[in-house]
């Protein structure tokens, strides 16, 4: 397990690299998340407030996902900071702010098996396509979820194939 000093020292390397100043920004290491590994928290608009950058260290298992996630929000911090005020996503800018760092330029991380297999174990909810097999786990009860749950009406559609013929797996107990 990773620490926020490890952390702290590769962003103070990373600030000697790119020539700016994220001694600023609030960094959390968090073990609450279920599906997100990192985020960026800009200020509120308008508004002068604090950075934020949190780190879910419980699903980041494997040590070059950890430090890639470390740096993809640095990436966040480095474009607020170099165009204050603007909100870059994962844009262009962004992504140019990436490969500069040398980590992915993906929006999202690629998921491991074995963080598959551990949602799939964990997972309440099981919806999959009787179309075309497309299977998705849900960990909590959300919209889509609910929608199930009320029966049939078409208010839901397959991400993959765009069907309409979803089934919904509860799982009951541990």
């Amino acid at each position: 397990m990773h620490t926020l000093e490890e952390i702290r020292t590769e962003y103070d390397r990373l600030d000697r690299l790119c020539g700016v100043d994220t001694s600023d920004v609030e960094i959390v290491l968090s073990r609450r998340g279920v599906r997100r590994l990192g985020s960026f928290r800009y200020p509120a608009k308008g508004r002068a407030g604090a950075l934020r950058i949190t780190v879910n260290a419980s699903l980041l298992g494997e040590e070059e996902a950890f430090w890639d996630t470390v740096r993809h929000e640095y990436a966040h911090a480095l474009v607020y900071l170099r165009h204050p005020g603007e909100r870059h996503g994962h844009d262009a800018v962004w992504k140019a702010a990436c490969r500069e760092l040398g980590c992915s330029p993906d929006r999202l991380a690629a998921q491991t098996a074995e963080s598959r297999e551990a949602l799939e174990r964990r997972a309440k909810y099981k919806v999959q396509c009787t179309g075309c097999g497309q299977t998705t786990f849900y960990l909590r009860r959300g919209k889509v979820v609910d929608l199930l749950l009320r029966g049939p009406g078409g208010q839901v559609r397959c991400a993959q194939c765009g069907g309409s013929k979803l089934k919904l797996y509860v799982r009951r107990g541990p």
